[in-house]
Formats: C-alpha cells, structure tokens, sequence
C-alpha cells in the first residue's frame, strides 16, 4: 500500500491524497436507503482529467478497486464502496467550459453542483432542471446520470445529457454523439438537443464502466412569470383521471402529487409546523407550476381552470394551510434542498422510488399500510410523492423519518424499509435504479439482462476494479 500511495502522490500532490481513518471517514456515508457505512482505504482529490487518468492506471496496475464520487450528496449509497479500495473524489473538477444562451445548453465538469451551475446560468437568463430528492450541492451530471427524478420531468422527460467524454476502467478517454467528431465547433449539433444513445450505457451505472469527465447538458429559459396552483384531492386514485387530461394540455413545467406527509415536510421549517401543516393539508394535492411570459401564464391558468370545471375539481392559486407554500415551492425547485430538508425532522430519512403504472398505486398504497401496521409503523407517517412522467407511467416513491440516535425506532424503520422494498418488487414495482440490496432482487427476476450487463462488464472492465458489488456485479 506505501508504493500506492507514492505513486498516487506523485500524480494528484501529497495534499490531495486522503489515507487518515478520521478524514476518510466521510467517504463512508451517503445515503438514505440503509446501506451500511464502509470506509475507502484510500482516497485522491485528481485536478484535471489527466490526473483522473493516471489514477486510473495506477488502480488497474494494482488492481485496486475504484469507486468515483462526484459530491458526496447522492443520498443512495452509490458512492460508498462495496468493497473497500481507492475512492476518486472528484470535486475538483468542477469547470462550466460553456454556457450556449442560442442553445440553451452547458458543457461542464462531473464536480460542478447545481448551485455553481444556477449562479451562472442565471446570469445568462437560463435556469437548471433540478432533482426532487438531492441538494442544491449534489453533482450535476452525476444526478443525470443515474436518473435522479428532476421535477420538470412531466413537461420534457427524463433526458438531460447531450453528449459526454468518459474514461474507461484502462484510462482510455472516448466521447459520445458529435463529442465524437472535430466537426463543430460545440460538442453537439448546433440546431438541435437530440441526446447520444450511447450514452445509455452510462445511465444509471453507478461508476461500474467508467467516469464521466465531461457532460453536454440541457438547460431552460429563466421565465420571470411563473404561478404555482393546488389541486385537493382524498387519494392518489383521485387525481390520477386529471393528471391524464393535464398532460394532453401540456401547460406545467413541473406538476407533481404529494400526499400531506410529504408536502408538509417540504413546507415546514420546524417539528411543530410539519405537524400543524400535515393535519391543515389535503389528504393528497396535485402541485402544478406554470412557466412563460405573461399573457402566456394567463391563458394556461385558464386552460386549467376549464379543466377543473370539467373534471368537477377545485383549481386553488394558495393552500389554505400555508398562504407562502407557492414561494417555497418555487424556491425548492430552483435550489433544493432535497433530502436534507426533511431530515431535520427526524435526524433520518429514507426513500424507496420506483416506476409503476398509475392504475398500481391504489394497490401499493394497501398493501403498505397493512405491513407499517403489522411492524408497528403508522401509516400516516410515511410520505408519498408521485410524478407523472408519462400520462399511464409514473414515478412514484415511499418516504420514512427515524431518528439515527434511537437504535430501537431505527431498526424498525430500517426492517419496513427492507420488508416493503422486497414486496414492492415482487407485486411488479420497477426499481429501475436498483442501490444495494435492490440490485441482488431486482436482477433475479431478470436473469438475461443481468449476463448481458455482465457481459458488457466484463468487456469494458475485465479487471473489474470499477466500483464492484455494485448493480449486483
């Protein structure tokens, strides 16, 4: 290990290499699914995607395993190594090469965070299409990539990358799409945002094929008219009619359905608020967020409100609970706090997201309330948040509070979390991020896709230094 360290010295500086047990110990943690800490034996803070190369080299040289992090914030323990080897923290790397206003699209760095990457597009009057779950201070193209939920999903779904430069396991750097050609002067075709799709084979990898050291990605007009309006519901099977017929207008950049739980911590800023918010909310309310000029916000409200009259609902432009809830929702969508607003509640948070058809929801919704029964859970403390990404398939998630400091409350949560994790796959749930323990269940039930991903792997890595255990690889 003393001849690793040398030689990683000698590529990143001896202050850019991380071996003390104290100073790796945040490398260890970053999560809200229960995935066990586990500590890097080593880490390196690379400057440039050079270094990133030669570090690269010397882990295949010593067949060390390799585990890349690009903030530290992606909240499912993507980053925390399944086994214990050299983790490439990636920060450093954090350069806006170029923000296209004609275009509307930025080339950046894997360290670059959605708060660096807002101050400046903001600058341009272009704005950054947000995670629901992440931080303001989580990775950019690292959120993309493994297809973080992104509030403005419904409107223009769930492809932000354009084209992308990754380093494969042997150092070998290659690009996607017109990165690929030294025909434009942009690392993407000019008049148009169709994404590479080869770009696929990085989605959702969670660094088991390579790094990503360079993205194109897409951004939106700033609008300065934007309005927020409510839709209360008593269930999920409720609303599901009106967000088909709200997709067909397609009026709201963002539109999402939260029950009380859910709205109620992003709304409050303390324990006593979230309580007096949750008993004041709707049982379940459809968020809507119109964006454009002016006249053009005007004539989508009224859509809308045609719309609820038809549909026989109650269009609201405030929440009687909480008259500012339009102003923290807008704020929350442009800088998230994401899971680190809802932990303040309890300590501790965790989530289980999946995609599922809409008609799905009532079933699962019966389904875990009678197991938080049985393990002694209420219900009703259990959030729920439903995005409709297409006008049948949704993204839909579960989410807990725990307080960490309490060993008994947290090993119950942890067990629920675990029990309905496993009965929402087997009643036809689609993890299609599967973390952890998920990956080992969801891939047994699709032996033919999990050779092919082994295949791939064993091509691309055949020394599989990248982040192994991951994916169930």
């Amino acid at each position: 290990m003393d001849q690793v360290k040398e030689q990683l010295c000698a590529i990143v500086g001896r202050e850019y290499l991380v071996s003390d047990a104290e100073d790796l110990a945040p490398y260890s943690r970053d999560n809200i699914s229960f995935i066990p800490d586990r500590r890097p034996l080593l880490a390196v803070r690379p400057g440039t995607i050079e270094e990133v190369q030669a570090v690269l080299q010397v882990a295949r040289l010593h067949k060390l395993p390799v585990t890349p992090l690009s903030s530290g914030k992606n909240g499912h323990g993507a980053a925390i190594p399944a086994v214990p080897g050299l983790t490439i923290d990636l920060r450093r790397l954090n350069t806006i090469h170029l923000i296209d206003v004609a275009c509307r699209n930025a080339v950046i760095e894997p360290g670059v965070t959605f708060a660096q990457l807002h101050s400046a597009a903001k600058q341009k009057g272009l704005r950054v299409l947000t995670p629901l779950e992440l931080p303001a201070d989580c990775s950019v193209i690292a959120t993309y990539l493994e297809m973080t939920p992104l509030y403005a999903w419904p409107r223009y779904g769930t492809e932000s990358v354009l084209t992308m430069e990754v380093l494969l396991p042997n150092g070998e750097l290659i690009k996607t799409g017109l990165a690929a050609l030294p025909v434009f002067d942009t690392p993407y075709f000019p008049f148009g945002t169709t994404p590479s799709y080869f770009n696929k084979a990085w989605f959702g990898a969670q660094g088991t094929l390579g790094i990503v050291t360079k993205a194109t990605i897409k951004l939106k007009t700033d609008h300065t008219a934007k309005q927020v309006l409510f839709i209360p519901y008593d269930s999920f099977e409720q609303s599901i009619s009106v967000l088909r017929e709200i997709k067909r207008l397609d009026s709201p950049v963002e539109s999402f359905v939260a029950n009380n739980t859910w709205l109620s911590g992003m709304l409050a800023q303390d324990n006593a608020a979230f309580t007096s918010l949750r008993d004041g909310l709707p049982p379940v309310t459809v968020v809507l967020v119109l964006r454009g000029e002016q006249e053009q916000v005007a004539y989508q409200r009224a859509d809308l409100r045609d719309l609820a009259d038809k549909m026989g609902c109650e269009l609201l432009e405030s929440l009687p609970a909480d008259r500012n809830a339009s102003e923290k929702i807008l704020d929350e969508i442009e800088l998230p706090a994401g899971y680190e607003r809802f932990q303040r509640f309890r300590g501790g948070y965790a989530v289980i997201p999946f995609i599922c058809m809409a008609r799905q929801i009532p079933l699962f919704n019966r389904a875990v309330a009678a197991i938080a029964q049985q393990l002694d859970y209420n219900p009703l403390d259990i959030g729920s948040l439903l995005l409709p990404v297409e006008p049948s398939r949704v993204h839909f998630q579960y989410s807990f509070y725990t307080d960490p400091g309490n060993p008994q409350e947290y090993l119950k949560v942890k067990n629920l979390f675990q029990t309905l994790s496993s009965t929402l796959i087997k009643m036809g749930a689609f993890f299609s991020r599967p973390y952890g323990a998920w990956a080992r269940q969801v891939y047994a039930k699709a032996g033919a896709y999990k050779a092919m991903l082994k295949l791939i792997k064993g091509k691309v890595d055949p020394e599989h230094i990248m982040n192994p255990g991951k994916l169930n690889l």
